[in-house]
């Protein structure tokens, strides 16, 4: 089991810190992406395309490995990881945890990982899907994978960020990230 939680935090920590999007499913690889020339992380964007975990941004035939990850992207991806690569069937959402993501594309992706407790809203009952991530939110999302209990870990409150960062480095989510700013957006 800890072998798998180890496994599974690394592949997380390698999906937060590459530039993607995942929005649609028509990109099968690198070299379907237009801008693939700009694509940094050629080796890690090649596996997590082939394993459907991000598929390009809008029609699929660019990658922008600048833009910024939003929270609606994290949890798609976040959900895929766990389903085995896999879109996994969510059905259609019936009761939304949150106001704004009614109809929102993510939103069977938001709830899947909500009903898990992997992410939390803003505290005025939304989510902000459209929002960007940081490293520390996208942080605690991973933590929550690995099944820390944000109210038990001290992951809410004022000093959720300190705390975030504090654990996910003794669970080794910023290992070999020498120049990370945990307060940066996610590209």
């Amino acid at each position: 089991m800890r072998n798998l939680k180890r496994a599974l935090s690394l592949a997380l920590a390698a999906i937060m810190l590459i530039g993607m999007m995942v929005v649609s499913a028509s990109a099968t690889g690198l070299d379907d992406f237009s801008d693939k020339d700009k694509v940094v992380n050629k080796d890690a964007v090649s596996m997590l395309t082939t394993l459907g975990v991000i598929n390009g941004k809008e029609d699929g035939s660019y990658f922008d490995p600048t833009g910024n990850v939003t929270r609606a992207e994290m949890a798609k991806m976040i959900c895929v990881v766990l389903n085995g690569g896999k879109d996994p069937s969510l059905g259609d959402v019936t009761k939304y945890s949150y106001t704004d993501t009614v109809g929102h594309w993510a939103a069977p992706y938001i709830e899947y990982c909500a009903i898990r407790s992997i992410v939390a809203g803003k505290g005025d009952g939304t989510f902000a899907p459209n929002e960007t991530v940081t490293g520390s939110q996208a942080a605690k999302m991973l933590l929550g994978v690995l099944g820390y209990s944000a109210e038990k870990s001290g992951l809410v409150g004022n000093d959720w960020a300190i705390n975030t960062n504090v654990l996910a480095n003794q669970n080794g989510l910023y290992k070999k990230l020498a120049n990370l700013n945990a307060n940066t957006l996610l590209t």
